[in-house]
């Protein structure tokens, strides 16, 4: 598979949204974006007023740095910065207003990201134990004190050697192998998953002040111990005190989205009829779903992405199935969510070669368009899995699974058609 490092921005920007949702990292909000920043020295008067300053060692001159803030994006995947600085003998400053605290992520050029919490008064960027963090506010040190706990950072490191060591030299289309890998990772992923639960546990279940606890749950994964039912109840009670916070209506939401989605899998689930969607080719030509299903007896509905790094892990898989089934009445209908086509195009050449990908690729802009609507996409990847009759017989596969169900199913008609 070719290298998707030029998706890496992407993948931050979605990374940063799932954290401040809770669930995927493609669902969009509306809630009101913090105030217009400014950047250099000067520090804009008001009690609104925040500032972050940093000393970082090996940071470029000349690098920018962009505070995004996910809550207040319209489109969580092309978000504009709230401040922009530029680096100089390794220092830098933002500074702006915010009406109250929000979560945001700092993007420090070649030293990664740092997660704060965007509040008035002044907050730095030091060099901690596992990188770049933020000190200082009433808020982010609370949030994200993990970061710094002892305890933190052994699971943490433990975590990194255990799965530097499992993947080293893994070819990835081995199943037995990556299987492998990933048991042998499980144990120290649980371990540093239960120092960053015990951690949230403690703020979320304690008595501390509602914004602190609201801030904590929107970072929390921990759906063992706080699932749908009860976030939705401390959702409530939060909203009681803090009002319609921007994070609140984020939240809400991303609960209503998710909401929308299980009723959506219920109705495109294994054994419930199709719905038909159309999409543009790179010749602008529309295709119908329909059309691509009369002409094959099993078609595999795949929504993806340029950006999204497992949609494009999922192709070495794809290829090897359609190489070997095509010729047996089965066809991949691709539907690219990308909003540029230049990028979209760029993708599958350089995942398929200079043939481009081999199967039926098509484009449907962002996630407002019909096609995703129709199914109720909110994260990616999706697939469906369509008989010819057009009955769904698979959903969400990944990796040898998408092999599997195709191997059956094609299995299935054959045999049907030789008796």
């Amino acid at each position: 598979m070719k290298s998707i490092a030029n998706t890496t921005r992407a993948c931050l920007l979605a990374a940063a949204v799932t954290a401040m949702v809770g669930l995927s990292a493609c669902s969009p909000s509306v809630a009101p974006a913090a105030a217009p920043a400014q950047d250099g020295t000067a520090t804009p008067a008001g009690s609104e007023t925040y500032s972050i300053r940093g000393t970082l060692p090996a940071l470029v001159d000349g690098t920018e740095l962009k505070l995004l803030v996910p809550s207040s994006a319209g489109d969580p995947l092309h978000i504009k910065p709230a401040a922009t600085a530029v680096a100089k003998d390794g220092a830098f400053v933002l500074t702006g207003q915010v009406p109250q605290a929000v979560p945001a992520v700092l993007m420090v050029g070649n030293q990664g990201s740092v997660k704060l919490v965007l509040e008035p008064g002044e907050l730095r960027i030091e060099m901690g134990p596992l990188g770049p963090l933020a000190k200082g506010g009433s808020l982010t040190e609370r949030v994200y004190g993990y970061l710094e706990d002892p305890a933190y950072v052994s699971a943490f490191t433990a975590n990194r050697e255990a799965n530097r060591k499992a993947f080293a030299g893994v070819d990835e289309n081995d199943e037995a192998a990556m299987k492998a890998a990933r048991d042998a990772v499980g144990a120290p992923f649980m371990a540093l998953a239960k120092v960053k639960n015990d951690y949230d546990a403690a703020i979320l279940d304690g008595s501390a002040p509602a914004l602190l606890k609201l801030l904590v749950l929107s970072e929390n994964y921990d759906w063992k111990r706080y699932d749908m039912a009860r976030r939705t109840q401390m959702l409530a009670s939060y909203k009681q005190e803090l009002g319609e916070h921007p994070l609140i209506v984020q939240m809400e939401q991303a609960a209503a989205e998710h909401a929308k989605t299980q009723q959506l899998a219920e109705k495109f689930g294994p054994g419930k009829p199709y719905a038909d969607i159309e999409a543009v080719g790179v010749d602008g030509k529309v295709v119908k779903l329909s059309e691509v299903l009369a002409r094959n007896k099993l078609v595999l509905l795949d929504f993806w992405a340029s950006w999204c790094g497992p949609c494009r892990g999922e192709f070495p898989h794809l290829l090897k199935v359609y190489r070997e089934f095509q010729a047996h009445g089965f066809e991949i209908y691709a539907v690219s969510l990308d909003e540029d086509k230049a990028d979209w195009t760029k993708a599958m050449q350089e995942e398929g070669g200079s043939n481009d990908l081999p199967w039926i690729n098509l484009q449907a802009p962002g996630f407002e368009d019909s096609a995703a609507q129709t199914y109720g996409v909110v994260q990616l990847p999706q697939n469906y899995l369509i008989a010819g009759d057009g009955t769904i017989v698979g959903v969400g596969m990944r990796e040898w699974d998408v092999e599997r169900a195709v191997r059956a199913q094609i299995k299935k008609v054959e045999d049907a058609s030789a008796r």
